[in-house]
């Protein structure tokens, strides 16, 4: 079923943004909203603020935490190359930090690209708006609930000591499965995305999925299920 461009309004300077910070409050209105209204680019803007801020939050914890795993590789090595390694550890501090921020920048387009693929996918297979630019729409809108997630988990971070961070597991602050796994950092990532926030975001993407992408609930529920599978299995193959 495509959508009547007749019964778009026409937007206002900031419509998307007051659209934007209701979706995690009031989702059936503002995808509604989205409807009448598809707008991307304040949610962009937006989500890559927050992102920004929760990596700067974190970002004393980060580095500790990475300085750790280092001296912990370098520690692994022959006696002789030890020395010239630590040497290197230092001289590349400062670019770690920037390369911790570039990654803060590139996150949210990682994960509203592959988000609008898998709602793209399962609005085919479900018979909804199977178009990318409305798969794009919702996940960039949907995404604010995980950057105000990476805020609070660095506001978190922000209130402990740095030097007691010597492991992603240490990162994960939010309330979530991976309370339960101790040592294990690869299984800790996998449930830590079963956080509080991300099960708010998973009721509310599944929402979007029915309201704005014209899907069957089923097809809503199945969808996101598989996309927050997708996602624990990244965050398991990138733990460290």
């Amino acid at each position: 079923m495509s959508v009547d461009v007749s019964t778009k309004e026409a937007p206002t300077p900031f419509s998307g943004l007051a659209t934007y910070f209701s979706i995690p409050f009031s989702p059936t209105a503002a995808f509604e909203r989205l409807n009448r209204v598809p707008t991307w680019g304040w949610a962009a803007i937006i989500g890559i603020i927050l992102t920004l801020v929760g990596f700067i939050l974190l970002s004393p914890a980060q580095m500790h935490m990475t300085a750790v795993i280092t001296q912990q590789r370098i520690s692994e090595m022959p006696a002789d190359q030890q020395a010239q390694a630590r040497a290197s550890m230092a001289s590349v501090a400062n670019i770690s930090k920037i390369f911790i921020y570039i990654v803060a920048l590139l996150i949210p387009w990682f994960t509203w690209l592959i988000s609008a693929v898998v709602f793209l996918i399962g609005a085919a297979l479900g018979g909804g708006e199977a178009k990318f630019s409305r798969a794009w729409v919702l996940a960039v809108n949907t995404y604010v609930i995980v950057g105000i997630a990476f805020v609070i988990n660095g506001i978190i971070m922000a209130f402990r000591d740095p030097t007691t961070v010597n492991s992603q597991i240490d990162i994960m602050a939010l309330p979530s499965l991976a309370l339960l796994v101790h040592g294990n950092v690869k299984l800790a990532a996998f449930l830590y995305s079963f956080n509080v926030l991300y099960l708010w975001y998973a009721v509310v993407a599944i929402i979007g999925m029915e309201r704005y992408l014209k899907v069957s609930r089923t097809v809503a529920i199945a969808t996101v299920i598989i996309y927050n599978l997708l996602s624990a299995l990244l965050g398991m193959a990138s733990a460290r």
